[in-house]
């Protein structure tokens, strides 16, 4: 366990964490002390537990909308996929049948070569 101490409305508080989180601790604690500060910057609120609890509530504000963006963005990239791979399916389908005419078409053309060359060579037949 590690040991940070933080600074919030000119107060030190030291706070556990796991080993190697020192640095959003303290950048957490940092972006709480903006928020007190941005209270106490009013002149308005009084005493640090109501700063402190504004602090927190504008905070979860910020999470709650981001949480809620972020679940929209979740829902539209799951409807994205979803119109992908309906026209991947179509696609797929559309590129079989793309094949087929091709191949009827290959197929066609090569029967009227040979019939245009099997003429051809009855036209240059010279008669003994």
């Amino acid at each position: 366990m590690a040991e940070v101490i933080v600074k919030v409305n000119g107060r030190a508080f030291p706070i556990s964490c796991n080993d190697g989180e020192e640095n959003h601790i303290t950048e957490l604690a940092e972006y709480l002390d903006i928020r007190v500060r941005q209270f106490r910057s009013t002149g308005t609120v009084h005493g640090d537990s109501k700063l402190f609890l504004l602090a927190g509530l504008t905070a979860a504000d910020e999470l709650f909308e981001a949480v809620n963006r972020l679940e929209a963005l979740e829902q539209e990239v799951q409807s994205l996929k979803r119109f992908y791979d309906m026209n991947k399916d179509e696609k797929q389908k559309s590129d079989i049948q793309i094949a087929e005419i091709l191949d009827n078409v290959t197929s066609r053309v090569q029967d009227l070569t040979a019939k245009v060359e099997a003429n051809t060579a009855k036209d240059t037949i010279i008669p003994s």
